[in-house]
């Protein structure tokens, strides 16, 4: 019976789990892990190897963060209306609110894939799958050519709409994690309901960090070819969409709140500073343009990248007095720009350029600098020998289309070829390829020894969302760059359905965007790189306050050998959560006292009660005296030296201490002003003298107390010393520590006790603990604790 009750059990369990990711022959689910990935997820054919046949999705992260997660839904019979409903994650923190976790449907895009070839790319994060559609669109050169249309206006619903599955489609799940959230581990349900097919479910554990992520240490912009225009005129949407799309400020607003919460903080901008025909400068597009990034929460105090009229770099030599007025136009610029809460302005160099081209705008550079402000261009690598030392911010650009085409031309790759190996592809343009090169390193580290920073960008955004997270996260920082800064937000060309979404971050929609998989890859990237920077911020405190702690060098040799290349990043970035917790752990720290004790052999330990008669005499002194500046003067005991062995103490009281607040009940004295004075002998064998760590445990003393052994005095517990005030120290037990001491085995200890009012003394249990394992002031109160509540 025994044996068939644990088959029964091991064939139920087995039916269970493949309930949970079968669901009978109607459909399976599986979860993609890691989410962000360079694999895309196409609708025919074999699911890639980050699918995995499980019904738990466990997420982790800080307050504020954005977490992403995927699963993908294959059908064997079409499903109708399928549903995907969520319950606010709950924990011991408390309920979130219910639009903390977003659910969106992957949509695929006809634009150019990783390999070249056009093709339907999964690439757009959608609420409705109708509005936008890949339709038949032949022509001479391209028979099979697709066109993308709108069906309807070019906008997104607020909420995901049940989908249709013919065969297999990707849903994207992004839980954002309160500012507010407390530490712990909160739960959810993900209920998957087609209208023709029984549900099924996944379960979401999200488990929050007790840290807070700090700022990246690198900068992260990216072109942003857009003009602000007025509400209500000519815009984007009626054609006027060539070298920049003009946005009303809604639009405009929607779109900067979009990059912020993606982690991009400082677009640059397609505008800046005019020259009115009278010569004054005009400031009023910039501050509308300013406005409005504020509004949508791009903080001042960060570098302006502008593209300002006044003082334009121009490629010719200036005369003297072109110089001049050009320094004058930079000065007023810094001026105001630091009166705007602005202190640094850069001027955009001519775009692109390269080789002599650039060397013809060195007057107009230097005049920048010598005005006080600085410039930043995209260029080639070829810059830093020519004009590096007048070039504040090069955006150097790193070419992953070469490679890629190379590769693409000799295999003849096809469309679907090219959507199946996309992540092959992905580790063409790894950033190990270009780290060693000869003008990369001459120009970041010139750059560095000259204090000044570089970004890097790409051209081309191709649908490879793992490597835009390790190319822009930990790849930056293992190259050296300071940031980046690419080619684009959108496209400088667009007509409504037809996007050129190869060069583009986000789909434009009306009064908003659509994400794409690479921009979510882009935001990881940067929580990497938050991370690292907290991790690192983290281990330089961590240094000054504990210089020999193993797990510096520990966590340092780990960064040293950390594979930002070829490494996996969802394991690194635990890791480094992992490490920021150790670190932050170090130190005091208020344990309970299971904490306390939980390293501790108990059962090894002896506690010995310091509760013999001891010796006391009290020196009575006047309240003035007592808390005026020669106070110590008065104490005629310290002045006899109470406190050393040959001292004659046969005359003195002999009292118990630690029962409360009388030499009667033992320990206090009484009312009276002034020092009372202590003495006994530790009672220690010869047996305990082999014990290797010694600790004496004062219950509370009042006021400041100074203890004595054999005549040197080893400890204070005062007002001073203690950093406590009057209110606290005469409750505040404290731990003497004997392991720095030489022990005889017939040693005095002396406490002289200072009392300013009230009652004063040791009014409570001194013990003596002595142990083979080396302990922490908490552990020796927890024992305490432990042993007074058994008594």
């Amino acid at each position: 019976m025994r044996i068939l009750s644990k088959l029964t059990l091991e064939i139920l369990v087995s039916i269970t789990i493949l309930a949970a990711v079968c669901h009978g022959a109607d459909y399976t689910v599986h979860v993609v892990e890691p989410a962000v990935t360079n694999h895309l997820i196409l609708r025919d054919g074999p699911l890639p190897e980050v699918c995995k046949e499980t019904s738990n999705i466990r997420l982790f992260g800080c307050r504020g963060q954005y977490e992403p997660a995927s699963f993908v839904v294959t059908a064997a019979k079409p499903l109708e209306a399928v549903r995907v409903e969520v319950e606010p994650l709950s924990g011991d923190g408390g309920q979130w609110p219910e639009d903390a976790v977003a659910v969106r449907l992957v949509k695929e895009y006809y634009t150019r894939s990783t390999a070249g070839p056009t093709a339907p790319v999964p690439m757009l994060l959608v609420h409705d799958d109708g509005f936008l559609a890949i339709e038949s669109g032949p022509t001479e050169e391209n028979p099979d050519a697709m066109n993308n249309v709108a069906k309807g206006e070019l906008r997104d619903a607020t909420q995901l709409q049940p989908v249709d599955i013919e065969r297999r489609r990707q849903f994207w799940v992004t839980v954002h994690i309160p500012d507010h959230a407390d530490p712990g581990v909160y739960r959810t349900t993900v209920r998957i309901v087609p209208a023709n097919s029984e549900p099924s479910a996944l379960e979401l554990e999200v488990e929050v960090y007790p840290f807070n992520l700090r700022p990246p240490m690198l900068e992260y912009s990216i072109y942003y070819p857009v003009s602000l225009v007025d509400e209500g005129g000519e815009d984007w949407r009626t054609g006027r969409w060539t070298n920049t799309a003009w946005l009303p400020p809604k639009q405009y607003i929607a779109e900067c709140r979009n990059m912020v919460a993606h982690g991009l903080t400082n677009p640059n901008i397609y505008g800046g500073v005019r020259v009115l025909p009278d010569g004054t400068l005009d400031y009023s597009d910039l501050e509308r343009i300013l406005a409005v990034r504020e509004e949508a929460g791009i903080s001042t105090g960060l570098p302006l990248y502008t593209m300002n009229a006044a003082a334009e770099p121009v490629a010719r030599a200036l005369t003297d007095a072109e110089k001049a007025e050009r320094i004058r136009m930079v000065r007023e610029v810094m001026a105001w720009g630091k009166r705007r809460g602005y202190p640094d302005v850069y001027w955009m160099a001519q775009d692109e350029a390269w080789g002599d081209r650039l060397v013809l705008e060195r007057d107009s550079m230097q005049a920048i600098h010598d005005g006080g402000g600085k410039v930043f261009v995209a260029c080639g690598g070829d810059f830093f020998k020519t004009i590096g030392d007048v070039l504040h911010c090069p955006v150097m650009q790193i070419d992953i289309s070469t490679p890629i085409d190379v590769v693409a031309k000799e295999r003849g790759v096809g469309p679907a070829e090219s959507l199946r190996s996309n992540d092959e592809f992905a580790q063409i343009i790894n950033f190990e390829r270009y780290r060693g090169k000869d003008n990369l390193r001459r120009s970041i580290d010139g750059l560095h020894r000259l204090g000044r920073k570089i970004l890097t960008y790409t051209t081309l955004r191709p649908p490879l969302p793992e490597w835009q997270r390790r190319h822009e996260g930990l790849g930056l920082w293992r190259m050296g760059f300071d940031g980046v800064m690419n080619w684009a937000y959108c496209h400088i060309g667009g007509d409504g359905a037809s996007q050129a979404m190869y060069f583009a971050m986000v789909f434009r929609l009306d009064d908003g965007v659509l994400d794409t998989l690479h921009w979510e890859g882009f935001r990881e990237g940067v929580d990497d790189v938050r991370y690292l920077t907290t991790l690192l911020e983290t281990l330089n405190e961590t240094i000054g306050r504990f210089p020999d702690e193993p797990l510096v060098d520990e966590t340092q040799a780990w960064l040293k050998d950390l594979d930002a290349a070829k490494g996996d990043l969802d394991a690194i970035r635990r890791e480094m959560a992992r490490r920021i917790i150790a670190l932050q752990g170090l130190g005091y720290k208020d344990l309970t006292l299971e904490e306390a004790l939980v390293e501790v052999d108990v059962d090894r330990i002896e506690i010995v009660a310091v509760d013999k008669p001891w010796r006391f005499k009290l020196v009575e002194v006047d309240p003035p005296t007592l808390l005026g500046p020669n106070w110590s003067e008065a104490d005629t005991g310290l002045k006899g030296k109470w406190f050393d062995p040959t001292a004659d103490d046969g005359q003195w009281e002999s009292v118990r201490v630690g029962g409360k607040y009388t030499r009667a009940a033992g320990g206090g004295w009484g009312n009276e002003p002034g020092f009372g004075w202590y003495r006994t002998e530790l009672p220690l064998t010869k047996r305990d003298m082999k014990r290797k760590f010694k600790y004496l445990h004062f219950g509370a003393c009042d006021e400041d107390a100074w203890v004595y052994l054999n005549g040197t005095k080893i400890f204070d517990h005062t007002l001073e010393e203690a950093g406590l005030l009057s209110s606290e120290i005469w409750i505040a037990p404290f731990v003497v520590s004997l392991n720095d001491v030489k022990l005889r085995g017939d040693d005095l200890l002396a406490v002289r006790i200072r009392n300013t009012e009230g009652m004063g003394g040791i009014w409570k249990p001194v013990d003596l603990v002595l142990t083979d394992q080396k302990l922490t002031d908490q552990q020796v109160k927890a024992l305490i604790s432990v042993k007074t509540a058994k008594k």
